[in-house]
């Protein structure tokens, strides 16, 4: 198994995601799930800095920028992820069905693949659970579905 052919792959997702973010930044958290025929991606960035975590899709309603670039830029990170996923399927590995990509600044990163069985799961619940899990967000009480799916994670998860 020769595990070479990823090296430029993760460097291509690392640079990737640096052109889509308009500032400077110190951290990166990104989900990705792909499949033969889809691929749901989003990132959270820390600006430098800063403690507060700017959500990818919030990007393109920034001030002087340009929406369609920014959805061109995402749309090739998605194919670097798509990339990653066919190339770990030629190598004959275990098939990752998604993964978080946390990426500092200074260029080290980690990757923590997940081989679950995504069939069945509500995409919705499952990134209020990831953003709960990785960034430490909590819903604001007026937003009453998103409460319920933390507080329904937290009963399940005790121990």
């Amino acid at each position: 198994m020769d595990i070479r052919n990823m090296e430029p792959i993760y460097i291509n997702i690392g640079q990737q995601v640096n052109q889509i973010i308009p500032e400077p930044w110190d951290r990166v958290l990104l989900y990705s799930e792909v499949t033969e025929v889809s691929n749901r991606t989003y990132f959270y960035y820390y600006p430098h800095n800063k403690e507060t975590p700017i959500y990818s899709l919030d990007i393109e309603e920034m001030i002087d920028i340009d929406e369609y670039e920014v959805n061109r830029q995402l749309h090739q990170l998605y194919k670097y992820l798509k990339e990653l996923w066919v190339e770990t399927k030629n190598l004959n590995q275990q098939q990752w069905t998604n993964l978080t990509l946390e990426l500092n600044s200074d260029g080290k990163f980690n990757i923590d693949f997940k081989y679950n069985n995504l069939v069945n799961e509500d995409s919705y619940e499952q990134q209020i659970i990831w953003e709960y899990e990785r960034l430490g967000l909590v819903p604001n009480e007026d937003r009453a579905r998103d409460v319920k799916i933390i507080e329904e994670y937290r009963e399940n998860n005790k121990g």
